[in-house]
């Protein structure tokens, strides 16, 4: 049995706002520089991707492979809800069993920009014709705001979305904003395992495998992936990589309009009246209450009724609009407990700070694309080797013979030391830290 280090949600060139530069050769470098061994293929429906992927993957023991690297076949799905799932099938020839399926409910399934087709049948007909084709699938992104099975106005548990086809249900992706304290705060995801993957829009590490699972396999292959994900014959998920919850982009309730986020503070003033009192800065609504915990908790309450609007558009446009629940507030909303209660199944979740991103915060650049940037990430690399090894094995002495102030952030994320600035409406949250 081998630990593989597998994202297993990407996309494609043929999807919206995706890298035209992402291919297997920009995958495979990538991969490399973090340490994955296998990845989903994204968009396997799309005919053009598809015969990509088939003229240039080998298989060799039920394993699908470019050079070195893995492959899962694999594709994201929306159904007439507007819920996104996560599909991974066994073979090429079941890709296009399915691809046959589903043609008829699709009109863009087949088109050049379909690698994220809109399939208008429910979720739990998608369900019935991916197993009955020998595929797995589950929710995608469960928790975000927008096209997810648990967003708010929508589905509370997997029941409620896939009917009595929720059986066949073996995993629920977590995505950026989520982690496994959250989600299992919701008693009836106990039963299911979680996936923490990318759903990278781009080949760039920032992006690829910045979500990653290390799954315990004979071979990187999809029966493997199944018995994984069904924790049978001793092949199981042993750990969750993610973004911690606040750096994604969806974490806090924000503004439909403007997209701030929505924060409360303490003040020793009177406040007579909850919510009356706020400042507004470019990227933040600030309330400030004698007991901001409570008033919060009212708050989430009313904003989960659809009866807040932002103070911050009301003043500016004269016009309601309304704020939305992030993926925090969304668990609070529907959780069963109070506290996380983790089934004893349930691998570590390690929340982490992208390397790229330490490189970034330790440099003092908020450039996504810097030179600078690039050249300390790179010589980070090639001095010490993958980057799941730097954030998470390598001793950080090593990592401060090359760079003291990356240890340091290195050194307090691994201890739980780091502060973060909350991300929400789009926004990726931030790291706050003293650098050398």
């Amino acid at each position: 049995m081998k630990d593989y280090n597998s994202d297993l949600h990407i996309h494609s060139p043929h999807s919206i706002a995706v890298s035209q530069s992402l291919n297997l050769d920009t995958m495979l470098e990538t991969a490399r520089l973090k340490g994955l061994h296998l990845l989903g293929t994204g968009d396997i429906l799309q005919p053009e991707w598809l015969k990509y992927m088939e003229t240039n993957l080998d298989k060799k023991n039920g394993t699908y492979s470019y050079k070195e690297l893995s492959f899962i076949l694999q594709s994201e799905i929306e159904d007439e809800n507007s819920v996104h799932h996560l599909v991974f099938f066994q073979d090429f020839d079941s890709v296009r069993e399915i691809q046959k399926k589903l043609d008829p409910y699709s009109k863009n399934i087949t088109n050049e920009w379909g690698g994220r087709p809109r399939v208008n049948i429910s979720a739990a007909e998608i369900v019935d014709i991916i197993s009955d084709s020998g595929g797995i699938i589950g929710p995608a992104h469960a928790f975000t705001p927008f096209r997810a099975i648990f967003r708010q106005n929508k589905f509370k548990t997997l029941k409620e979305c896939y009917e009595d086809s929720y059986k066949k249900v073996l995993f629920l992706e977590l995505g950026l904003s989520a982690n496994t304290d959250l989600a299992d705060r919701i008693e009836s995801l106990h039963d299911v395992s979680f996936l923490s993957n990318s759903d990278a829009h781009s080949q760039n590490p920032r992006s690829l495998g910045r979500e990653f699972n290390k799954i315990s396999m004979e071979e990187p292959n999809f029966e493997e992936l199944l018995l994984a994900l069904k924790r049978k014959d001793n092949r199981k998920i042993t750990l969750n990589l993610g973004l911690h919850p606040k750096l994604g982009k969806y974490y806090k309730m924000f503004c439909g309009k403007c997209r701030r986020r929505v924060l409360f503070k303490n003040t020793k003033k009177n406040i007579a009246m909850s919510f009356s009192q706020y400042s507004v800065t470019e990227n933040f609504i600030i309330f400030f209450e004698n007991d901001p915990k409570s008033a919060e908790e009212s708050y989430i309450d009313q904003v989960a009724n659809n009866k807040i609007t932002c103070p911050a558009c009301k003043d500016k446009y004269g016009k309601n609009y309304k704020i939305k629940l992030g993926v925090s507030e969304r668990v609070d909303t529907i959780a069963t407990f109070e506290n996380t209660q983790h089934p004893n199944h349930r691998p570590k979740y390690i929340n982490a700070i992208p390397l790229y991103d330490v490189a970034r915060a330790v440099k003092g650049i908020k450039s996504t694309s810097s030179k600078t940037v690039d050249k300390l990430y790179n010589k980070l690399i090639n001095t010490l080797g993958p980057e799941y090894d730097i954030l998470l094995e390598i001793p950080i002495e090593e990592i401060e013979q090359v760079n003291k102030s990356i240890a340091s952030v290195i050194d307090a994320f691994r201890n739980d030391e780091i502060e973060y600035v909350p991300g929400g409406g789009g926004t990726y949250g931030g790291i706050k830290f003293e650098s050398e």
